[in-house]
């Protein structure tokens, strides 16, 4: 893989960190869940779902989009997954493109993440 501004910045090794955090922040919000019905916490106590499932969706959105949004912020790439491997973007114009990019991750992360918690909510509402 190649650095490609706005459209790729990791390789591998980062999808698969990128995926497990996804994973972590998923399977964190299932377990909340499962303890916020289990000790019957008020409805209004299921908000808080939202921030480990952007942590979920931020995840998956950059295993997905192959490009850490952290990296494109900052100015860097990495393909090898090591610390001593990181490139840096010299050009403005390419960093201007990942920042757009990583940008645009945390938008779908939020969005994502406030979606699925409101239906949670009012699923919650309805049915419990």
């Amino acid at each position: 893989m190649l650095y490609k501004p706005g459209i790729c910045n990791i390789g591998k090794n980062e999808i698969r960190k990128r995926y497990a955090l996804g994973a972590s922040g998923f399977i964190l919000t299932a377990i909340l869940f499962y303890l916020l019905y289990v000790y019957n916490f008020s409805t209004l106590w299921f908000v808080v779902l939202v921030f480990p499932m952007y942590l979920g969706f931020e995840g998956l959105y950059q295993g997905y989009f192959h490009f850490c949004a952290g990296f494109g912020m900052s100015g860097r790439y990495d393909f090898r997954g090591t610390r001593n491997e990181q490139g840096r973007v010299k050009n403005k114009k390419q960093h201007m493109q990942d920042l757009v990019r990583s940008m645009w991750i945390h938008v779908y992360s939020v969005w994502s993440a406030v979606f699925v918690t409101i239906v949670i909510v009012f699923l919650q509402v309805i049915f419990f």
